[in-house]
């Protein structure tokens, strides 16, 4: 917590009032107490329908649960169940992570797409592991992913592209280096793109799609009790699961 308190000071002429702003030292007791307070009041679980996963019926390869479990949760009423977290790793061996949209789930891949100058796209240019996530609050399960991303040909990149909407294909013309002057500089230059193309978008050339091929995959189904249900997916030459401890 930062209070304030107002001090008299004269030093010799008119008395004046001096705002003084008192922080506490990083680590106070206080002001974690209230944070910790404030977060452990938010509810877990409270409202989630918890789906069974019964391990009698998991399939031998684990490509098609990930979309059973994307699609399960759209139906359930989970807002964007196809967005993924997806981590890449720079040459410092620093992480970073963002949220983007799996365009597609194959027999053997997920896919999605970003120019190959992004940073995700240089990182996985340099380091091709990756790990990707799912978290679906409205049925309590999650599906954590290790693998590898490889960019795809531009025949099928250009494909990607000219699914998208309108206004997401102009928004991909704004990507570039630098930064720019103010947000009414991008919204400026957005409208000028607009105009530019009143027909067909082109596709940048650096717009890639690329295909994560997953080594591990984990698939996680939560109890309120805290007893979750994790399986875990691993691929070798073929794919074998066990049961992991919760």
């Amino acid at each position: 917590m930062v209070t304030a308190r107002v001090k008299s000071t004269h030093d010799g002429g008119p008395a004046q009032a001096r705002l003084l702003v008192e922080t506490p030292p990083v680590g106070s007791c206080h002001v974690n107490d209230t944070m910790r307070n404030r977060l452990r009041s938010i509810p877990v679980l409270a409202d989630v329908r918890v789906a069974v996963l019964s391990e009698s019926e998991l399939p031998s390869n684990p490509l098609p649960l990930i979309a059973d479990w994307v699609l399960a949760a759209h139906a359930a009423g989970q807002p964007e169940p196809h967005a993924m977290s997806l981590c890449t790793v720079g040459p410092s061996g620093v992480p970073s992570s963002r949220v983007l949209i799996v365009k597609d789930i194959d027999d053997d891949h997920l896919y999605f797409a970003t120019p190959s100058d992004s940073r995700k796209g240089r990182e996985i240019g340099a380091n091709a592991h990756v790990s990707a996530h799912f978290y679906w609050s409205a049925v309590g399960r999650q599906v954590r992913i290790v693998g590898t991303a490889v960019a795809l040909g531009r025949d099928v990149s250009e494909a990607d592209f000219a699914e998208r909407g309108r206004a997401s294909r102009l928004a991909a013309h704004l990507h570039r280096p630098g930064s720019p002057a103010d947000r009414n500089a991008v919204l400026a230059e957005f409208e000028r793109l607009d105009a530019a193309y009143p027909e067909g978008v082109p596709c940048p050339p650096s717009w890639t799609l690329y295909a994560i091929s997953p080594t591990q995959v984990e698939f996680w189904a939560a109890s309120v009790d805290r007893a979750h249900h994790r399986i875990m997916y691993r691929r070798d030459t073929a794919w074998r699961h066990e049961l992991l401890w919760p």
